[in-house]
């Protein structure tokens, strides 16, 4: 737009060639759209960088350096710096080389060639123009850099796999979570699941079947659980879900309902003459982390002892653990 206003200024103005130089420029910046639309960016970053310099040093030794069309080499600088594909010694080179540019037009460029009360009104211009351009490029890398941390605390985060949280980020959550409980007073309870006989899912179908069924898991968590619940995979086929404000009674409801979820629609990835089924125990948090934990644990150990797909209360070491039919 910039371009395309300046060639009726310099028409005006009577320097015809730089109004013709602006046409080129024009199809310069549509030809380095349609390269960058194609993916081909660093191709684009080339054709505007030879444009913006050719033209500042014509116009501002044209024109003067009063006219302040100089200021535009200024945003190539994080404009080439912000390409990744670039490597950092051609970057560097380019910053250099732009710097000496802007140097030596300082010093050969005359004073100003314009007529008085054309100057100032075309300066200020050629400056509020390269700083919006410098704003733009540094919001867009400020976009893109906080789109890469989201990304990267996202991977370290979640399992690759399901999309579910990780073991380590879950770990993390349920310090949290005791930290809440000892602050308020609340109470929360885990659902540990294991997927009976995962081994021979795999062993009979391939882990491609075996990971279609994790995956499959994952999406019934989803869609079974409540949005403030976490879950996350434990490892292998066993997934820990910890349900805030929630007694052992609720928590069991919700086991219960991932357990007929599980058995109903785990099976898709495979033929349907095969039945998947969850084991899991349930364990409500009474002071201690770990205690809780392994409550849950030895809750789904022994439904596994007790022929599997069935939900297990977990329990104080000084009661039995109890089995919901």
């Amino acid at each position: 737009m910039a371009h395309a206003g300046f060639v009726p200024l310099f028409v005006w103005l009577g320097h015809p060639w730089l109004a013709a130089f602006n046409v080129a420029s024009v199809a310069l910046w549509v030809l380095a759209g349609a390269a960058n639309r194609r993916g081909r960016g660093t191709t684009a970053m080339w054709i505007l960088v030879a444009e913006v310099v050719a033209h500042a040093l014509l116009a501002v030794l044209t024109l003067g350096w009063a006219s302040g069309f100089q200021y535009y080499l200024i945003p190539l600088i994080p404009f080439v710096m912000f390409n990744e594909r670039l490597r950092g010694t051609w970057a560097l080179a380019v910053a250099l080389l732009l710097l000496l540019a802007f140097v030596l037009l300082h010093a050969v460029a005359p004073a100003g060639m314009l007529p008085e009360h054309v100057n100032p009104a075309l300066s200020t211009l050629n400056i509020v123009i390269p700083l919006a351009a410098l704003g733009l490029v540094s919001y867009n890398f400020r976009l893109a850099s906080m789109d890469v941390e989201r990304t990267v605390a996202e991977m370290a985060a979640t399992d690759p796999l399901t999309g579910l949280f990780n073991r380590r980020h879950m770990n993390q959550r349920l310090r949290e979570e005791e930290s809440r409980a000892a602050r308020t007073g609340g109470r929360f309870c885990v659902i540990l699941a294991d997927i009976d006989h995962f081994k021979r899912i795999n062993d009979d179908f391939g882990h491609d079947a075996g990971d279609r069924v994790l995956m499959e898991l994952a999406r019934l968590f989803r869609q079974t659980l409540r949005t403030q619940d976490i879950v996350a995979r434990w490892g292998g086929e066993e997934f820990l879900v910890v349900l805030p404000e929630t007694e052992l009674a609720a928590a069991h409801e919700a086991a219960e309902r991932l357990r007929v979820a599980s058995k109903a629609e785990l099976g898709r990835p495979l033929p349907s003459s095969v039945e998947i089924t969850l084991t899991l125990g349930v364990a409500e948090y009474q002071g201690s982390l770990e205690e809780c934990l392994k409550v849950a644990d030895q809750a789904l150990y022994t439904g596994k002892k007790r022929g599997r797909d069935q939900v297990v209360l977990g329990s104080s070491p000084d009661r039995q653990a109890h089995v919901v039919p």
